[in-house]
């Protein structure tokens, strides 16, 4: 003998059932997506003398990744994207043996690789021995990488050749 199953509420369909969890759970959902909109951390004082501080001392990428994850918060925070960028640079510039280590970063958390790049704030003999390494040492399996940093190295050379221009 067949088992039946009985409909819990029978003046609707499982359509209509379905309809309503369906509809409910989006709700739900949205509700979620839009309250942690709203409730977004914001910078204490205390973070922003403390991101401002370490934002041009870091020599990592783990470090800079630990930093960018406690402070992203604190955007607009001009000494600390000037720190960030300063830091990057010196990574880049000195360590460019440990892209890689980037690479896996990004690939974990990709909001990671548009922090990362390259800006007119930083020194163009810097820029200028990045771009070298992105088109001429760029590690096997990381041309995508290469490619942003050559392009990022681009718009930095002529940010800062329009900034001295009009300067």
């Amino acid at each position: 003998m067949q088992k039946q199953w009985h409909h819990v509420n029978p003046g609707r369909s499982y359509d209509q059932d379905m309809r309503k969890l369906v509809f409910t759970l989006c709700s739900v959902c949205v509700f979620a997506c839009c309250n942690a909109q709203t409730q977004q951390k914001t910078c204490t004082p205390a973070e922003q003398d403390q991101v401002g501080k370490e934002a041009d001392s870091l020599r990592t990428w783990d470090a800079l990744y630990k930093s960018y994850k406690q402070f992203k918060h604190c955007e607009n925070n001009a000494e600390a994207e000037e720190g960030y960028s300063e830091s990057i640079a010196r990574i880049l510039a000195d360590h460019w043996e440990t892209l890689p280590r980037l690479a896996q970063l990004i690939r974990k958390d990709s909001e990671f690789g548009t922090f990362v790049g390259l800006d007119a704030t930083m020194s163009m003999d810097d820029v200028a021995k990045i771009q070298d390494n992105a088109l001429h040492h760029c590690p096997a399996g990381l041309s995508g990488l290469c490619t942003k940093l050559r392009k990022d190295a681009d718009r930095a050379i002529a940010d800062d050749a329009a900034v001295r221009k009009h300067g």
